[in-house]
């Protein structure tokens, strides 16, 4: 995982932590600046906690040391930071909007770039190269995420199937063959219908990708490959996922376009055949 964005790491899982090591985050994040002098017993004491948690919650951001973790904080405090997530207020001005707006978006993908395991990135790129169907599913907004990765990858000569009825997808994937990916979608990691079809999939030897928020959850767990996106931050007041759609789709892109740099002649190729078709089409 690249050593960037601790702080942005510590936020997302926070709530998810162990009562001791919520403690210890929840201090980080509120006096960073005081934590970059502390020894991990201070700063155990300090939180009401002990040094061994410390070093546990090192471990569960993947950081070796509690010396490392400071150099990274160190590093974070020293820059301009974006002014965060906002949620709107009554009667506020078009303008204000917006700029939120822009700001919660830039936030959601600055932070979603930050937690990326490129490890784990460009295995999934080699898994959906050498794949021969790829099926999908998520719920709710997820399925737009699901739509997203067929439209993107079926454009470029790869059969993928996302349907938002569980159980015409099972009936679809019910005669598994060689190659074939179940790549799974919650912004949580916990929708209980994405994590059984998921394993479902593994007992029928379907190779396995979830896409979910960072930190340690059910679809992350169960999956063969997991891609992690910021857990981000939704106002009180919307319709529907906003920010954590914006890390998602950026996640979608940066997996997409590895691929793409990857295999560049035979997709670009792709790509202008399917454009011809449309055009076709069209005339």
């Amino acid at each position: 995982m690249t050593e960037k964005n601790i702080l942005g790491r510590l936020k997302s899982i926070s709530d998810q932590l162990p009562k001791a090591e919520r403690k210890i985050a929840h201090f980080i994040l509120e006096n960073p600046e005081e934590v970059i002098n502390m020894t991990a017993s201070k700063l155990g004491k300090e939180a009401e906690s002990s040094a061994a948690t410390v070093i546990r919650l090192c471990k569960r951001v993947d950081i070796p040391s509690f010396t490392q973790l400071k150099v990274l904080i160190s590093r974070e405090v020293i820059q301009t930071s974006p002014a965060g997530y906002s949620d709107i207020t009554p009667d506020e001005p078009l303008e204000d909007i917006m700029d939120k707006l822009l700001g919660n978006a830039f936030q959601s993908m600055q932070d979603t770039v930050s937690v990326i395991n490129e490890r784990s990135l460009l295995e999934a790129v080699r898994v959906l190269k050498s794949s021969s169907i790829i099926y999908l599913y998520g719920i709710g907004a997820s399925n737009l995420v699901a739509e997203n990765i067929a439209h993107k990858w079926n454009r470029i000569g790869k059969t993928c199937i996302s349907f938002s009825d569980p159980h015409v997808l099972l009936a679809a994937m019910s005669a598994p063959k060689e190659g074939q990916i179940f790549f799974g979608i919650s912004n949580s990691g916990e929708t209980k219908e994405v994590v059984k079809i998921l394993e479902l999939a593994k007992d029928n030897g379907y190779k396995t990708i979830a896409l979910t928020q960072f930190g340690k959850n059910s679809l992350s767990k169960k999956a063969d490959i997991s891609l992690q996106h910021v857990r981000a931050q939704e106002g009180a007041l919307r319709s529907a996922a906003t920010s954590s759609l914006h890390a998602q789709f950026i996640l979608v892109d940066i997996l997409f376009y590895v691929y793409a740099s990857k295999n560049y002649d035979k997709i670009i190729n792709q790509i202008r055949h399917s454009r011809e078709q449309i055009e076709k089409y069209s005339q």
